[in-house]
């Protein structure tokens, strides 16, 4: 039997490499991990056995609260709409790979990360990670390839039932398995990206989205089934049957069996003596809104606590109103994105790089920046300006600013197109007086005039680019100077430059004016 071959985490523990490569927490038929559960929570719900599950979680026995948040996901539209509006918001983001600073292999570790990025899968694992959003945490096992390089060949989201909430800390995840099957045992270093966003400070269990919608949920199952019953009986007459005083109990449910048979068969059979009456139902009509709008009133509520705001999803408003509270969510689709690059920084980057290369002082980092169409045509408009008075910018910010990719080598590129002279060659004189006219023009104040203002450019754009030229100096980055740029673009002073400008116009204006008169 060969021996068994290891590798050294960070830390200095041993880890198999058979580990690595297999699958610790494969789901069986037969087994505690299994991939089947006919349990729910959801049906029949009550606010007491509501309670009973909260305090349940937040005592470390997630178990039913995972389950129901599983199921209304699966039962309610509205609230899967709205979750996973907030999930595809950050799924859909174009990875960025920020090579990390101090040179040498720092570009080779970057470009590794890109291809890791690039390869299938990556896209899929982020979907597993955002389920943490509505449950509180979500776990994805990665299973490695050993070829050129390791590299994740899969990776598998695993049930979150699967894991027991250490007791210690009531943060870390502990797998249940055969060794330890009532407390787990702690997750294998490289084997597991753990994302367990902070909507909430605290525990991550008490932060889940289901969590917080779970009371609206079960409010408005009640004032479903209610309508439902409601919509069932609606515009059927009542059936309303007299019988005798002298009517024995017999002749009563003889009556109501009729009454019955007359809503379902349309038909019954009755003794003389008693009567059957049908009462129009109109009065009926009075429970539709009650029913209706508790339901749309609790659709809002949880629209505001997923999205942060109602107007996209449920109030149908206009545009413009829609976009001011579209950028409320774009916060929250920040937070989250940031949230999810650092767990994938931590616990895939950073494993991946010291399998490869190993252990690292600085290592390359996986951004999702979240586009921004409206700051982003503000920046470019501001660089248009600026760049021809000297400020220097990388082609690569404008490019993340504008959202399009660096050209491949030997791809055609665009130019721009051919810009006329600011100073186009003098129409030819007609005749020989007229050429001796010009060549004796006196072009002496003109002159003058351009070099008194020329004489002080240098005072009137410093108060423009200075808060321009300080950021560039504290900033560390590109990005870090991007980040801060719509501010300082703020604090620029244009006062002295428009003031200087319109008094050489005014004065030139004048000279020309003068001469026409002459």
């Amino acid at each position: 039997m060969a021996e068994e071959r290891f590798l050294y985490g960070p830390d200095g523990r041993r880890i198999r490499r058979s580990a690595l490569s297999g699958e610790l927490a494969r789901p069986s038929w037969s087994g505690l991990l299994q991939p089947w559960r006919g349990e729910t929570i959801a049906s029949g719900l009550t606010p007491q056995r509501l309670v009973s599950i909260l305090r349940s979680a937040d005592s470390g026995e997630p178990w039913d609260f995972l389950l129901l948040a599983e199921e209304m996901e699966e039962r309610d539209l509205h609230y899967a709409a709205v979750l996973g509006t907030r999930k595809r918001a950050v799924g859909r983001i174009e990875p960025v790979v920020e090579e990390a600073p101090g040179g040498g292999a720092a570009a080779e570790h970057a470009e590794a990360v890109r291809e890791l990025v690039r390869r299938t899968g990556f896209r899929t694992l982020r979907k597993h990670l955002l389920d943490a959003l509505g449950k509180g945490y979500a776990a994805v096992e990665i299973v490695w390839d050993r070829g050129a390089r390791w590299q994740p060949a899969r990776y598998e989201w695993r049930d979150p039932r699967w894991f027991r909430i250490d007791r210690d800390d009531g943060r870390s995840l502990r797998l249940l398995d055969e060794r330890d099957p009532a407390e787990g045992t702690p997750l294998e270093w490289a084997k597991w990206i753990v994302h367990a966003p902070q909507i909430k400070s605290g525990l991550p269990i008490r932060g889940a989205l289901a969590r917080l919608a779970a009371i609206a949920w079960m409010c408005k199952a009640y004032a479903l089934t209610d309508w439902t019953r409601f919509c069932e009986i609606f515009g059927q007459p009542w059936r309303v049957g007299k019988y005798h005083e002298d009517a024995s109990e017999a002749d009563v449910r003889k009556l109501l069996g009729a009454l019955a048979n007359l809503g379902t068969d349309a038909a019954a059979a009755i003794p003389e003596q008693m009567q059957v009456e049908f009462v129009s139902a109109g009065g009926g009509q009075t429970g539709q809104p009650v029913y209706r709008g508790l339901a749309e009133y609790l659709d809002r509520q949880v629209s505001k606590g997923v999205l942060g705001q109602t107007m996209t999803t449920d109030d149908g408003s206009s545009r413009s109103q829609a976009e001011v509270h579209d950028r409320v969510r774009q916060d929250i689709c920040e937070d989250d994105a940031e949230e999810l690059a650092e767990t994938l920084n931590r616990d895939l980057v950073r494993p991946f790089v010291d399998l490869n290369f190993g252990v690292q002082e600085r290592y390359p980092r996986i951004l999702l920046p979240v586009p921004d169409a409206a700051r982003s045509k503000a920046l470019l408009e501001r660089l248009e300006a600026l760049v021809p008075l000297g400020l220097e910018v990388s082609q690569e910010a404008a490019r993340d600013l504008a959202g399009l990719p660096a050209p491949e080598a030997g791809a055609g590129l665009l130019s721009p197109p051919a810009r006329r002279s600011p100073n186009p060659a003098p129409r030819p004189a007609a005749n020989r007086a007229e050429a001796l006219n010009r060549a004796g023009e006196d072009n002496g104040l003109l002159d003058e005039l351009l070099a008194e203002s020329l004489e002080g450019w240098q005072r009137v754009t410093d108060p423009l680019l200075q808060p321009v030229r300080e950021l560039l100096e504290a900033s560390a980055s590109p990005e870090e100077f991007l980040a801060g740029l719509a501010a300082a673009l703020g604090e620029m002073e244009d006062g002295p430059l428009r003031r200087a400008l319109a008094a050489a116009a005014f004065a030139a204006r004048g000279l020309g004016d003068a001469r026409d008169e002459a």
